[in-house]
């Protein structure tokens, strides 16, 4: 008999019975991944939740959809002149693949934020900027004493229009909600006290700093920057305008910016500059300010302490590399309404131990603390953690480029991959941290959100040596599941 017949032959009440199980039994699908990697974005068998709820016998996770918290832009990583370098020397069909598994819903983990570099980070190639008035190679120029470029005649991105701009371009069009972030390492040598884009002066180890007559020209350098992105169709989401302040580094691009003069650069040149082409606050591209660790909340405090200054800030960026996220928990409670993101947190060959359980428990802990993104460093690096400048010679990108054997060189994803993959596949932009328990006297911690759409996201890990039972609540509803030892495991359901 048909189904449709067998349907019609039942009686009123065993119909309403069937309709009331299956609804009932809400369908949830689960992705594992592991430490051993046996196991990476792996579906499991469906579960399903029943009612009434199971009594209290194992951890319990409550997911509650009433208590909301921030929205989310999204994960990812930074497309760094390095990264973007490698790839272009990939053959195209190469380069389509390694995209598709980076920025794909459908076929890879839809990563939906980059953090661009706007001119040399310690991962390129070359020292460059958009404004050289002397000659970079892997080594810095310095520009001659008292040549300026103050109307910026020889402004030009065509560095990026050659291979960065290309490629985030293909990432777009795999990925149309991808939001993307420029920040500087250092401006122009020329705008500097020192002449160079080293952090430091050579000798004298005397910090960088931007010298404040360059402050207007500075703040158009920011403006002819994202017009000339958005021409050349890359729309640019939120800006920095300094990556890490606080630190001049010794031998790659940066620039100690300390937090009145950032203030100072906002209210007085970013600003203004910013309105004057109508990309102002809510109009144009997010101003995030500060841009380094959680262990100095004083900076933005004080940017925050002047009104000008705050009026063009949306928020405030911050790096992993010195204190706790609970940071930003702490500076929500001081400032409810700014919006906090967390745009650079780098693996290397530094880390020891269960590096998937680390990452994944830090990824769980910014959630967790009000930011709105995860972002990892480079996106990709080759088999030597390169190409560098200077700097960070041993940061893991997302994937490793490997051309160890010239004619075949092989994308590899590496394990902070699957660590974002197992958010980013299934926590779309636009979502919603919503509330769930983290289970007392367990190895087990999670993050739950809600889709626009309605779904619900639980990205959980169990960190232990032994397998876990759980058991997960929703809407009266639950169902009991074990997670394996040193797994993440991320449930999804409507």
């Amino acid at each position: 008999m048909k189904i449709s017949s067998l349907v019609k032959a039942l009686p009123q009440c065993a119909l309403l019975i069937i309709v009331a199980a299956l609804a009932h039994a809400q369908s949830i699908s689960v992705y594992r991944t592991n430490t051993e990697m046996t196991e990476r974005l792996a579906p499991q068998p469906a579960l399903n939740f029943a009612t009434p709820a199971a009594a209290a016998a194992t951890p319990q996770i409550t997911i509650d959809d009433t208590q909301k918290f921030q929205v989310v832009d999204g994960f990812g990583a930074s497309l760094t002149d390095s990264a973007a370098w490698l790839f272009s020397k990939l053959k195209p069909e190469q380069v389509d693949a390694a995209y598709n598994t980076i920025f794909s819903r459908k076929d890879g983990i839809a990563l939906s934020f980059l953090r661009q570099p706007i001119g040399s980070s310690d991962l390129a190639v070359t020292f460059y900027s958009f404004d050289d008035l002397c000659a970079q190679d892997k080594k810095p120029c310095i520009t001659p004493n008292k040549v300026y470029d103050y109307k910026l005649k020889h402004f030009s991105i065509a560095h990026d229009e050659a291979y960065i701009i290309p490629q985030l371009k293909k990432a777009l069009a795999i990925n149309p909600d991808l939001k993307i972030m420029i920040t500087p390492w250092s401006p122009p040598g020329w705008m500097k006290t020192t002449g160079s884009m080293m952090g430091l002066r050579l000798g004298t180890k005397e910090p960088s700093a931007l010298r404040e007559d360059a402050y207007q020209v500075y703040a158009q350098y920011f403006v002819k920057t994202i017009i000339a992105y958005e021409s050349a169709g890359v729309p640019i989401y939120a800006l920095s305008v300094q990556n890490e302040p606080l630190y001049a580094p010794e031998n790659y691009s940066g620039m100690k910016m300390q937090a009145p003069e950032q203030a100072l650069f906002f209210k007085s040149a970013l600003g203004p500059a910013l309105a004057a082409v109508d990309q102002g606050p809510g109009k144009g591209p997010k101003v995030m300010g500060y841009d380094h660790n959680w262990d100095r909340p004083d900076y933005p405090e004080m940017l925050l302490s002047d009104p000008k200054a705050a009026s063009v800030m949306a928020g405030v960026a911050w790096h992993h590399y010195g204190g706790s996220p609970t940071a930003m928990t702490d500076f929500h409670k001081l400032h409810p309404t700014v919006d906090q993101w967390v745009t650079e947190s780098s693996g290397g060959t530094w880390q020891k131990g269960n590096v998937i359980m680390e990452e994944s428990t830090e990824l769980v802990n910014v959630m967790r603390n009000w930011s709105k993104s995860y972002i990892l460093w480079a996106l990709a690096t080759d088999e030597h953690n390169g190409p560098v400048v200077g700097g960070c010679d041993t940061c893991r990108g997302i994937v490793t480029i490997d051309s160890s054997n010239p004619a075949a060189p092989v994308v590899r994803p590496e394990l902070d991959y699957y660590v974002l993959g197992q958010a980013s596949k299934f926590i779309y932009p636009n979502a919603v941290r919503i509330a769930s328990d983290e289970p007392a006297g367990t190895k087990i911690k999670d993050v739950a959100f809600q889709n626009t759409d309605g779904s619900i996201v639980l990205y959980t890990l169990n960190s232990g040596a032994d397998a876990a039972p759980v058991t997960l609540n929703f809407h009266g509803k639950s169902v009991t599941t074990t997670i394996p030892p040193s797994t993440v495991a991320t449930f999804v359901w409507k």
